[in-house]
């Protein structure tokens, strides 16, 4: 076999990864698990502070206000809302379309993008607060068509099976390697990883179980996924610009989500790298393959604004007018700029070359991006939506002014998002980093070879 040494070939390179034994893979995950870094405590320390900063500032806002009875203030709650779900509830379909493609370098990943659903549980409280402030659905556009308790019931009812399925999907995908934590670091004292691990002892139907877990569970999770961005898109935005009833946004909207989960992954993975020791499971093949991917989304997120934006563009009624000035020309025209660039303008710049594409730094810089254009983009259309002051009108009338955050409205966008963050930190505390039995089961599925003068790697098909 070969040593940990990095063998070059081209652009490419033999992955450390794959020289482990099953014993260091586990004994370097449970390490993460008993012992939490400098770097970890700084992180967990901050996102926390940050968190009940985020919390102080959703109580204060109302009473330094209007109060919460006006929809504009709540403008923020909605934009964060609609930030975390862009990112921390589309990374796990990050993680499932992986699986589904089969492939070995997705192996030390998968873990990084099923982590970010931890933090499910803000956007979704952020929706029962925020759903209330939506009016019944009687005399203005909707998607409900008249149902019951709708949208109030129907809106939480999915953003809940959302979060379920979310945290089931985790628990699940991570259950073999809490089972390993309970018969290495809990022998003599039961711990939670006994509670959590239950009767897992890898039997073969157990391990069927989890196959079929993982995989029914992350189907699950993308069509609660698509479903819930729609019709938040549709709640939220849509509903609340008189006039706009466009059948290309939701779908944009969620493209833009799944663009954003994978950036929120390669910046996840680009830590573990640098400040994780997980250096030998992430290497260029795997920055290079998730940048593909988020390269290839967000060119699909700029031809729907563009199939969208032309319509309107040569349309030109005045319905259409009032809609391109209220969302990209005349009160949020640099907050579109900001977006359009980072979301589209710079992966594709940045990703476009190979060469740039196969190595880490590139990657990252344009994932970094993409999630501070999303960002802005949020706050963009909340603060366009939640400023329309009639909402009954068939078209808009009269374009509001670009909505001005105030010292609160900031703090609780970079809290709260800092609070889930927070939460993905603890379920690092029992959910291993690799995810051990991913990567045992690729060590058994590869193989070096001697061919003729040069060393290949054989790779085994999974059933």
């Amino acid at each position: 076999m070969a040593t940990h040494a990095e063998h070059a070939h081209g652009h490419r390179r033999v992955q450390r990864t794959w020289d482990l034994t099953p014993q260091q893979v586990v004994t370097d995950g449970l390490q993460r698990i008993r012992a939490a870094g400098s770097s970890y405590r700084l992180a967990l320390i901050i996102s926390a502070i940050l968190g009940v900063i985020g919390v102080i500032a959703l109580i204060i806002r109302p009473i330094i206000g209007a109060g919460w009875g006006d929809r504009q203030a709540w403008t923020y709650v909605a934009a964060t809302f609609g930030f975390l779900m862009s990112t921390v509830g589309s990374a796990p379909c990050f993680s499932v379309a992986m699986r589904l493609t089969r492939g070995h370098w997705r192996r030390p990943v998968n873990r990084l993008a099923e982590l970010w659903g931890a933090g499910l549980i803000v956007p979704f409280i952020l929706l029962v607060l925020l759903i209330f402030v939506l009016p019944n659905t009687e005399g203005r556009q909707t998607l409900w068509f008249g149902w019951w308790a709708a949208p109030y019931l129907w809106d939480i009812v999915m953003m809940l099976a959302l979060t379920i399925c979310g945290y089931g999907f985790l628990y699940v995908a991570s259950l073999p390697d809490m089972a390993i934590a309970r018969d290495q670091v809990e022998r003599d004292r039961p711990g939670r990883f006994t509670r959590m691990a239950r009767g897992f002892r890898g039997t073969v139907y157990q391990w069927q179980i989890i196959d079929r877990g993982v995989a029914y569970l992350g189907a699950l999770y993308i069509l609660l996924y698509v479903g819930t961005m729609t019709v938040m898109a549709s709640e939220l935005i849509l509903a609340l610009l008189p006039g706009d009833n466009s059948a290309i946004f939701p779908a944009a909207y969620t493209v833009a989500g799944l663009e954003s989960g994978i950036a929120v992954t390669i910046i996840a993975m680009a830590v573990f790298r640098r400040w994780g020791g997980a250096g030998e499971y992430l290497e260029s093949e795997q920055f290079f393959a998730a940048s593909k991917l988020m390269l290839a989304l967000g060119l699909l997120w700029f031809y729907f604004h563009w199939t969208e934006f032309v319509i309107w563009w040569y349309g030109r009624t005045p319905r259409e007018l009032s809609l391109l000035k209220v969302l990209y020309f005349e009160p949020y025209f640099w907050l579109f700029v900001i977006a359009f660039a980072c979301m589209f303008l710079a992966p594709l710049f940045v990703l476009v070359w190979t060469r740039i594409r196969m190595g880490i730094a590139g990657p990252t810089v344009a994932a970094c991006l993409v999630v501070v254009g999303q960002a802005v983009d949020q706050v963009r259309l909340m603060s366009a939506s939640f400023s329309i002051p009639n909402i009954y009108e068939k078209e808009l009338s009269i374009i509001p002014n670009a909505y001005i955050p105030g010292v609160f409205d900031i703090l609780l966008y970079v809290g709260l998002a800092g609070g889930a963050f927070a939460l993905v930190l603890l379920a690092l505390k029992v959910v291993a980093y690799p995810s051990i039995w991913e990567i045992t089961a690729g060590l058994w599925l590869r193989a070096r070879k001697q061919y003729y003068k040069t060393e290949v790697t054989l790779i085994g098909k999974p059933n």
